[in-house]
């Protein structure tokens, strides 16, 4: 899937994504997917957390997902990926708020799902600093709403510089 990330298309996602029904640790043939960061749905996470493993660094958040059960585990996490499972489902941008504003999260919040590029601005507004598109965008169209508007008037984050 293709990744927008600090404005730019990148072709390389290092996360391996830890399904619910998946053995853990990852039994892997390839020796870089055996080192590469792990990301967990918030039930796997919690339940790994619970039995005192450590390794998984990332968290994938279904729009039901209660953000607050992450709140004692946030400074173990480097990426929050966030599901959009339709394009007009806007659980995702009540989540980022909360996650930058009330928890102070840090990493990386990553959109994902049924992203569409005219929403990139308001995602980023939210708090959200990396797209996962399910289709390749197109790089010009993003690059011009990206770089758009320069001030905003009501309190938002910083935007991603599109280069």
């Amino acid at each position: 899937m293709p990744l927008l990330r600090n404005g730019q298309l990148v072709s390389k996602n290092p996360w391996v994504r830890l399904e619910d029904d998946a053995d853990y640790p990852l039994q892997s043939t390839d020796a870089s997917a055996a080192q590469a960061p792990v990301l967990a749905s918030l039930t796997r996470f919690l339940a790994l957390q619970a039995v005192g493993s450590h390794t998984v660094s990332g968290v994938y958040l279904a729009p039901e997902d209660d953000v607050q059960l992450l709140a004692g585990h946030l400074h173990r996490i480097q990426l929050i990926v966030i599901d959009f499972p339709k394009f007009t489902d806007g659980r995702g941008y009540s989540q980022a708020r909360m996650l930058r504003d009330h928890f102070h999260f840090s990493g990386e919040l990553r959109a994902s799902g049924d992203i569409r590029p005219d929403q990139l601005l308001f995602m980023a507004r939210a708090g959200i600093d990396a797209f996962e598109f399910t289709e390749a965008p197109d790089e010009l169209l993003v690059k011009q709403i990206l770089s758009r508007f320069r001030v905003n008037y009501q309190p938002s984050y910083a935007l991603p510089v599109a280069g």
